[in-house]
């Protein structure tokens, strides 16, 4: 089977964000979606990982290899009344994936959804928004810009999007 993980459409997004029917539905998709970090590395988070000042989340992912992500409006609301209740966490790899799979047939979405494709919805958004490459390999802390390069595969809509940007200049 060659599974492709393709990226949420933005009406996808909404939709998902809309169907989260508790805090912890919430902070799950809204902290994936929002950060791009790995399931592992969430379900890890600790307060000791956020700099309130700079805010940014810096842990050590993959690889053993230290890492900065900016927390985003939405981000530093779930981790600010996440951390204000608790030290560290609350869920494990398994419920994260849980939660994510229950949104997603709430929300109707037709197309496998996992932590790993809201990473790569992050990723696709990020660029899509006009983010930089090589910043986006720092935020998802790939060593090489070529695993940072299979995020460029555009698909459905932001294709047409893209296009009428540029052509119809």
């Amino acid at each position: 089977m060659d599974y492709k993980r393709e990226p949420l459409e933005e009406d996808e997004v909404l939709l998902l964000r809309k169907s989260c029917q508790s805090f912890e539905e919430e902070l799950v998709i809204n902290l994936l979606l929002d950060t791009g970090m790995r399931v592992s590395e969430l379900a890890n988070l600790k307060e000791e990982n956020i700099s309130w000042q700079r805010n940014c989340i810096t842990l050590i992912g993959k690889g053993n290899k230290r890492r900065v992500i900016p927390l985003s409006n939405l981000a530093k609301f779930y981790v600010t009344q996440l951390f204000a209740k608790t030290k560290s966490f609350p869920l494990a790899m398994r419920t994260i994936q849980k939660y994510v799979k229950i949104v997603a047939e709430k929300a109707r979405i037709r197309k496998t959804v996992s932590p790993h494709v809201l990473r790569h919805t992050f990723a696709v958004t990020y660029l899509h928004k006009g983010g930089n490459l090589r910043a986006l390999q720092g935020i998802l802390g790939h060593s090489s810009i070529s695993t940072t390069d299979i995020y460029l595969n555009y698909s459905g809509q932001r294709v047409i999007d893209d296009f009428q940007r540029i052509w119809e200049k």
